[in-house]
């Protein structure tokens, strides 16, 4: 609640959700991280540019990895019926902060996304999302799928609002 309303005080512009979900939810799942394990990943640890262009591969290694992970178990929860609801801001290190000592997670891990999950509340509401044709390619990549600077200002501005917290509906 705290960055949410840090976030309007600042005027940032960020659709805010009604976290008060978060109390009723039945379930959590807290995504925690270890990135000591990029040492796992081969690196030449002598400082060079090839050694940080290994390095930063082997972050997004471990992320990716994680964000796997967190994705199945979004499907699964889905599968069984459930809704599963992700809490993007849980990177602030405040928020880091209040959580660690609450769960007993030791300094060196990450707490990287918590989602709740339960039988949902009310019925799914339909939000908006790209068409398949503007996700997908065949054979190579299709270059009317790469928006401009430009354009990407331009959804952030008029579409972000549509696919976050917002039934299709009811959008112009």
């Amino acid at each position: 609640m705290d960055e949410q309303q840090r976030r309007a005080k600042l005027r940032m512009g960020f659709p805010t959700p009604n976290y008060n979900g978060v109390k009723t939810a039945p379930g959590l799942i807290v995504v925690v991280a270890d990135f000591r394990f990029v040492r796992a990943f081969p690196v030449l640890n002598d400082g060079s540019d090839l050694d940080r262009r290994y390095q930063t591969n082997a972050e997004r290694i471990l992320l990716q990895s994680v964000a796997a992970s967190t994705m199945s178990a979004h499907l699964a929860a889905a599968a069984l019926g459930y809704a599963v609801w992700w809490i993007t801001a849980i990177g602030q290190d405040d928020i880091q902060k209040q959580i660690r000592p609450l769960l007993g997670v030791p300094e060196p891990l990450a707490i990287i996304d918590v989602m709740c999950f339960g039988p949902p509340a009310k019925p799914p509401y339909k939000r908006w999302k790209k068409t398949l044709a503007h996700i997908m390619s065949w054979g190579r990549f299709d270059p009317a799928n790469a928006l401009s600077d430009a354009q990407v200002e331009d959804w952030i501005r008029t579409q972000r609002h549509k696919v976050m917290y917002r039934d299709e509906s009811k959008v112009d």
